[in-house]
């Protein structure tokens, strides 16, 4: 992580709310220590993404840990700065950038300044067949496009739990190629530090995360602590939300990450999927492959 800040980059709290319980949350069973634990060094402090943060460190299979600056995961990338984009590519060493939004929103926030500074950048959309991601307000009535599956829909807004659930499993009903594909362009760019990320870095990218983490061995109590730090952030995705999408119905309490909508993804892998392996096997992630993702990454 970075030990300096480039002028005007904010202090390395920017952005969270330090609020260690809340990120928690009352039904996660998990303590607000747990939670400011794991984050302490996580967080790379940039002006134009509030939820980059390294997922080195967690204890893995075989008494080895994830290896710290190879695997990272972020909010949108769109407003990094030439500062950012100096601290990411030229301290952190950072080649590689797997972008998980929707088509329409990437086409509409655009990609950003990595890409064009040579940075390899891939795309596997999680919801276009959905047709909205969890972060832009969710429709309350009416019906469903053509194509387009009616979970969640009808559902009020401050069924926020219910929300994400819907949105979790329609990803693993619906979305388990574009899954193995992301994974599988992953284990393909491990030579050097990479990036996946969507656009509060919370749901698709928290998915992401937690097939990966469950592959290289990491405890289901830590992947649900890493998903619920994003909630340490989420007063700053949600002013990057609002700047973004003035018309967005989001709010602090929509954008939180849900252990109890988490925990439902878990159990429907395990029951249905047989687990991270199983279900990204069944899609078209090899034997070879998981097993490269675990020599690389984990020490």
């Amino acid at each position: 992580m970075p030990e300096t800040l480039p002028p005007g980059a904010p202090p390395p709290s920017a952005g969270l709310s330090g609020d260690a319980d809340a990120a928690a949350n009352t039904d996660s069973g998990l303590a607000g220590n747990a939670i400011a634990g794991y984050a302490g060094g996580r967080f790379v402090p940039l002006q134009g993404c509030v939820n980059f943060r390294d997922l080195g460190g967690y204890p893995g299979l075989g008494g080895r840990r994830v290896q710290a600056g190879r695997l990272l995961r972020s909010d949108a990338l769109q407003d990094l700065t030439p500062d950012d984009a100096s601290i990411l590519k030229d301290r952190l060493g950072l080649a590689a950038i797997i972008d998980l939004r929707n088509t329409d929103e990437a086409a509409r926030d655009g990609v950003g300044l990595l890409p064009g500074l040579g940075l390899d950048y891939a795309h596997f959309p999680l919801l276009d067949g959905r047709g909205f991601p969890p972060i832009a307000g969710h429709p309350a009535d009416g019906n469903p496009g053509p194509g387009q599956s009616r979970a969640g829909w009808g559902r009020p807004r401050s069924d926020i739990v219910q929300r994400l659930s819907d949105t979790y499993l329609w990803i693993l009903e619906n979305s388990g190629g574009p899954l193995a594909a992301a994974v599988n362009a992953i284990a393909a760019r491990l030579g050097r530090p990479l990036v996946f990320h969507c656009s509060a870095g919370k749901d698709r990218t928290g998915m992401v995360a937690a097939l990966l983490l469950e592959l290289l061995g990491v405890a289901p109590e830590i992947r649900a602590v890493d998903y619920l730090l994003t909630n340490l952030a989420v007063d700053g995705i949600l002013r990057r939300i609002r700047w973004m999408q003035p018309d967005s119905h989001a709010t602090n309490q929509s954008l939180r990450a849900q252990p109890l909508a988490f925990q439902r993804f878990q159990d429907r892998l395990r029951a249905e999927g047989g687990g991270a392996e199983s279900y990204l096997r069944r899609y078209g992630v090899t034997d070879a492959t998981m097993g490269r993702l675990r020599r690389e990454l984990l020490a």
